[in-house]
């Protein structure tokens, strides 16, 4: 299996703490079937700029060689989670190489939990003419996406990608986190579940379990397909080649309706 989406670099954001602790996230991975980590630090979140990109290269060869030294065969790949800003077009033109994943010509963004940038969808337009292939991380996460499912179902139909937590399928964040993901798998609006692991204590980090929560619920391989097959076509820089067309939320409003509890209310 291939880990997207991972917070595995010590001392760079809100992931591991120590090289200590990220050697010890790259043997439980290994345990649990991962081959391939892309380390994605946040970007632009009040953690990293790019003139701090420097200190990811160093970061990376250091855990590198620590596992090396420890005897495991985790492969760590180079990526960012970037945080959607008013200025990214600028920001890509000037480093586009800093901010994609594995030098491909895909890049992981990440929303607010409770907000959607209001012109998203001419910022993907301009992403998508500038050669990047945007992929939304956690979706299932991220309140606006909860209530609006037709807004992603149309940045999506726009060529966007979509990551759901591990840790969503497994119930990490509750029922509600839970009910999202697997509606938004079911319309066809899941393309790569990795784990977004930030430390060795959290579950989040079995991608296994994940799979096997949605293997139960669709019965026809598609989660192999989202650890495996589709993220090796991004870190390949190929096409995604199983993409079954989203399904339009419209005509299953009734079958998805999910309440939102207080706490995620405006």
């Amino acid at each position: 299996m291939i880990d997207l989406h991972c917070h595995i670099l010590e001392g760079v954001d809100d992931g591991a703490k120590s090289l200590e602790e990220a050697v010890e996230m790259a043997k439980m991975a290994e345990k649990d079937g991962i081959t391939h980590i892309v380390a994605t630090p946040h970007l632009f979140r009040g953690d990293l700029d790019p003139d701090d990109m420097y200190v990811i290269e160093k970061k990376v060869e250091e855990l590198r060689h620590a596992l090396k030294a420890n005897g495991i065969r985790v492969k760590i790949i180079k990526g960012a989670e970037v945080h959607i800003s008013h200025n990214l077009i600028e920001v890509i033109r000037k480093n586009r190489d800093l901010l994609v994943l594995d030098g491909s010509s895909y890049m992981l963004l990440e929303f607010p939990a409770g907000h959607v940038y209001s012109g998203v969808k001419p910022l993907f337009f301009d992403l998508m003419n500038e050669g990047i292939k945007p992929i939304i991380a956690h979706p299932e996460r991220n309140y606006i996406f909860m209530r609006n499912v037709d807004l992603l179902y149309e940045l999506v139909g726009m060529g966007a990608l979509t990551q759901a937590n591990s840790g969503s399928y497994n119930g990490l964040y509750g029922n509600t986190v839970k009910q999202a993901a697997f509606r938004l798998l079911e319309l066809n609006l899941t393309h790569l579940i990795a784990s977004d692991a930030h430390n060795p204590r959290s579950s989040s980090m079995w991608l296994s379990q994940a799979v096997k929560n949605v293997e139960e619920k669709t019965s026809n391989g598609a989660a192999s397909v989202l650890v495996n097959d589709n993220p090796l076509a991004i870190l390949e820089d190929r096409e995604i080649l199983d993409r079954p067309p989203p399904i339009d939320p419209k005509s299953r409003e009734k079958s998805f309706r999910i309440k939102i509890p207080r706490l995620f209310r405006k």
